[in-house]
């Protein structure tokens, strides 16, 4: 560990034209961005009073270095670095929570504060990617759904199109609905899309949505049925482009 600091260390000495103070070229990542992601974080939590610690630490040591205080400066790094695992710890166990407690909004906020060393243990990472997939609808992450897009082989290995997600809202469904048999083709953008999901879940009606432009089973469905917008429904072996509650009632 100590010649792992050491080369870091050495490495930051040398490095310049960073978008950042240059004594944190390498350690920025994990110390020095770190901080104004922690930042972003939700107030008023468990771990708001070491950020807010934490922030103090950082200018501190910033302090120390320009003062030309080596010794002191590499010992408050190392005290930094230490906070810097602290926090990430606490900030995972409420993630945790908050998918445990399926309390999404808290979730959402947490994810947008753009932490990416969170989701180095594939495990934690495939817990929160899925819960948001099975939550989009709620509410999108535009930091998320980067995060999920450029994940190679995300279908092959958790056994979803990343961008598709299923939506079953029903009190008491009929037997029509309970074969799920209303495909939807969106995307992200469309507003009137929105306005359909919104409807059919005051509706009771349950239903499969492919993004057309991202998941290429939503791209061959939209060829296949000639879809000339968006959102364009798929009920057997009709389809519709543009929204019709009446049109999806009488094929159910």
């Amino acid at each position: 560990m100590k010649k792992l600091l050491l080369y870091l260390i050495t490495l930051t000495l040398l490095m310049a034209n960073q978008d950042y103070p240059e004594i944190f070229s390498q350690l920025g990542t994990p110390l020095y961005k770190a901080d104004k992601a922690f930042t972003k974080l939700p107030s008023n939590q468990q771990y708001s009073f070491d950020v807010a610690a934490y922030h103090k630490h950082q200018a501190k040591a910033l302090e120390l270095y320009k003062s030309g205080d080596k010794g002191a400066y590499f010992k408050a790094l190392r005290a930094l670095s230490k906070e810097h695992d602290k926090i990430i710890s606490t900030v995972k166990k409420e993630l945790s929570n908050a998918i445990k407690n399926k309390d999404y909004t808290y979730f959402l906020a947490i994810s947008n504060a753009q932490i990416d060393v969170l989701y180095q243990q594939e495990s934690f990472k495939k817990l929160n990617y899925d819960y948001y997939l099975q939550n989009r609808e709620k509410g999108e992450s535009a930091y998320l759904e980067k995060r999920i897009r450029a994940q190679k082989g995300y279908e092959n290995r958790y056994g979803r199109d990343i961008s598709t997600h299923q939506n079953q809202y029903a009190s008491s469904p009929s037997h029509h609905q309970r074969q799920n048999r209303v495909i939807l083709l969106s995307t992200t953008w469309c507003g009137v899309c929105k306005k359909a999901k919104r409807s059919l879940k005051e509706h009771g009606i349950r239903y499969t949505e492919y993004d057309a432009e991202n998941s290429s089973k939503g791209k061959s469905l939209m060829q296949k049925y000639r879809g000339t917008g968006y959102p364009t429904f798929i009920i057997g072996n009709e389809s519709m482009s543009g929204y019709s509650l009446s049109w999806i009632k009488q094929r159910l």
